[in-house]
């Protein structure tokens, strides 16, 4: 029933069907208002899911899996992208690899998934439920990125967590005079599932952590973005040299339509 409801979601996102699921029943949490949701995955399957997840991203201008002028030792590549027991793990492992774009040499691969092509949308609520990095020295984030043909910046950060500091989350609303929230989580992202949201509205984006809003600021998404969820390995605070791997592991990933009445 899982794999048949997400079927229909991605039928939504790409073609606009409109037949009634059982998918409209789920709602992110904490937030009111009539959300639809159109984007989904469990991560039921035993592989990423291609009709949904690219390996891949314009964010990272590397041949789409490298970003080192942005504090990034990490090659994001499927391998590191694992589905199983209901979940998806990304890990980050210190192993070399060289770029066969610009030659330039990694010590460590990593995993990126990112809905485009196959969604992208302005406005919305998206939500992640995951367990984040213990080791020091990783940078896991959930955040959307402009879609293409988009010629400026578009791009909001639900969350990114430097692991060297457990008592931080951070989102970051970039799109016109932007926005930022800094919060104090009263538990170790490392030590459980948590969900993690952000409302992106016409009149503003509000953050939510396990249901609960944590943060709003007046700006708001000014282009359409895809979703992406990764594990960046950080250069300015690196890993131990002792340490050779961390995971982010993601229970579900999850995007809702703004209600009617919200729309701009």
């Amino acid at each position: 029933m899982i794999r048949r409801m997400l079927v229909l979601l991605t039928c939504v996102v790409l073609s606009g069907c409109g037949a009634a699921t059982p998918a409209e029943t789920i709602r992110p949490l904490g937030a009111p208002g009539g959300w639809r949701l159109i984007f989904g995955d469990d991560f039921d399957g035993t592989a990423l899911d291609p009709a949904r997840w690219a390996d891949r991203s314009s964010a990272e201008p590397d041949d789409g899996r490298g970003n080192p002028g942005n504090e990034q030792l990490e090659w994001n590549q499927a391998a590191n992208c694992r589905v199983g027991d209901g979940r998806l793990t990304m890990t980050a492992r210190r192993e070399p690899v060289t770029s066969p774009l610009s030659g330039q040499r990694y010590a460590w691969t990593s995993c990126l998934i990112t809905s485009s092509p196959a969604a992208h949308f302005r406005y919305g609520f998206v939500e992640e439920r995951a367990i984040l990095p213990a080791h020091r020295g990783f940078w896991p984030a959930f955040w959307t990125w402009q879609a293409p043909g988009v010629d400026r910046h578009a791009e909001t950060d639900v969350y990114e967590y430097y692991s060297d500091n457990p008592l931080r989350l951070y989102g970051t609303q970039f799109s016109g005079a932007g926005g930022r929230c800094e919060w104090r989580p009263p538990f170790h992202p490392a030590g459980g599932w948590h969900t993690y949201g952000a409302a992106i509205e016409p009149d503003g984006t509000t953050w939510y952590v396990d249901g609960t809003a944590i943060c709003h600021t007046t700006a708001t998404s000014d282009a359409p973005t895809a979703l992406i969820s990764n594990l960046a390995v950080y250069s300015r605070i690196p890993p131990e040299p002792g340490t050779g791997a961390a995971v982010k592991q993601v229970d579900y990933i999850r995007a809702w339509a703004t209600a009617p009445s919200r729309q701009g």
